[in-house]
């Protein structure tokens, strides 16, 4: 592992030890304040085979769209892609009437939307690189979490209301 840049990071709320490959093939090992930095190396160690296999599929697939962009990128573009979702939102809770309690445009480096438990509704500023069909299963998805705040059948159900395709796009998101 003496050729990757590792990162070692205590996390005061961590009850486990945790391996994760970046996007930039990073590897960072994070732990619970109790469990010594020895330990974690040689846990790092025990994962070598795994890290490598992650380390190769980063770097024969190229960086990812969320991975990319700029400070300067993001405050530039926060707007146009405010203006977008909210269309999008208009457009679409025509048929769903969810209610919301505020929309966030944020710089994120692994998530595309999120919804809170307090109905605040966010998306990654680079949804404005998306296809439109990517864009219109984004903003459904985080709508439909207003009503369904999970995964399970009946959330999928409401998506399938306006968006039919939803496995094909999911996949092809997940690609980016």
């Amino acid at each position: 592992m003496e050729r990757y840049i590792v990162q070692f990071k205590r996390v005061r709320r961590s009850k486990h030890l945790r391996i994760s490959v970046n996007s930039d093939a990073k590897i960072v090992v994070s732990r619970p304040m109790w469990l010594s930095e020895r330990k974690a190396r040689y846990f790092l160690e025990e994962k070598k085979d795994w890290l490598i296999k992650q380390i190769e599929r980063i770097e024969a697939e190229g960086p990812r769209l969320l991975a990319q962009g700029s400070r300067s990128d993001y405050l530039q573009n926060k707007e146009k892609a405010r203006r977008l979702v909210l269309d999008r939102i208009k457009h679409f809770n025509q048929f769903y009437a969810f209610k919301y309690s505020r929309l966030s445009i944020r710089d994120q480096k692994s998530r595309w939307g999120s919804c809170s438990h307090k109905l605040g509704l966010n998306f990654n500023y680079r949804i404005i690189y998306l296809e439109p069909d990517l864009v219109d299963y984004l903003v459904v998805h985080e709508l439909c979490h207003l009503q369904e705040m999970n995964h399970g059948p009946h959330f999928w159900a409401l998506v399938k209301k306006t968006i039919d395709n939803y496995p094909v796009l999911r996949k092809r998101l997940r690609k980016l």
